[in-house]
Parts: C-alpha cells; structure tokens; sequence
C-alpha cells in the first residue's frame, strides 16, 4: 500500500480537482460527490500546490490539459514530485497525441475525453480507487 494515498475504511475517498472553467469544474465535483468521494475544487494554481503539502493525500487528482497559462504541465510535475504514486485522471478536451509523451505514456495517469459524458469519468474513478490502494 503506497503511504498517503490510501482511503481509511469507513472514510469517503477524497478528490482534487483542478479546473478553472467553472462549469466544468462543477461538473466534475457533482461527479466525484455522486460517485461517493469528496471533492476539493481548486480554480487556480496556487491553492493546489499549497494543498500539495499538505501531509494527505487525495485519492487522486483530476487535471485539465487547458488550463489558463499552460500550467498543466507543471502541476502535473508537482504532483509526481509530491507523490510519485497518486493517480492522476487528466480529464480534457484535448486529443491524447496534443498531451506531452510524459503524460499520455504515466502508468499512474489515464486521459477521460470531456465529451463523452458521466461513464468514462467514474470508470476513471474506479480505476484510481484500486490503482492508488493495489
């Protein structure tokens, strides 16, 4: 079991959100919270990497490719530095060959189209739940 990504039994998982569009972000939380994890919205960079360290980490991290500045990339990095183990879900309306060779080929990340609704994004959930407790 990978330190600090674990969900304790009986705890609701947690889940950040990074997403500055805020109907997208909305979206993405009433998911997570429908779902059954607990959603931290952050709309800009700055309060994610404060909360980056903090000493637990989420369940995973959901990430946009577009966000304002171009500063996917290097809250991707800071993840990784932070906790190399964390499952990320890139959630974008980005094609997989727009996003950088480090994301697209990240064993611990997996790329949810936004187009394609509900489905794909909980499948994603799913697959972070037992990729950050395996």
């Amino acid at each position: 079991m990978t330190e600090g990504v674990a969900v304790k039994p009986g705890r609701q998982p947690r889940v950040w959100i990074v997403e500055d569009e805020p109907a997208a972000a909305e979206l993405a939380a009433e998911l997570c919270e429908s779902w059954g994890a607990e959603a931290s919205v952050f709309r800009s960079p700055l309060p994610y990497l404060a909360a980056l360290r903090g000493a637990v980490a989420p369940m995973a991290v959901v990430l946009d490719w577009r966000l304002e500045h171009e500063l996917s990339a290097a809250l991707f990095l800071a993840t990784r530095h932070r906790y190399p183990q964390l499952p990320v879900i890139y959630w974008t309306g980005s094609a997989a060959s727009a996003l950088p060779s480090m994301i697209v080929a990240d064993a611990l990340t997996t790329l949810v189209d936004k187009a394609q609704g509900a489905g794909p994004f909980e499948r994603a959930l799913e697959w972070a739940r037992g990729t950050g407790t395996g």
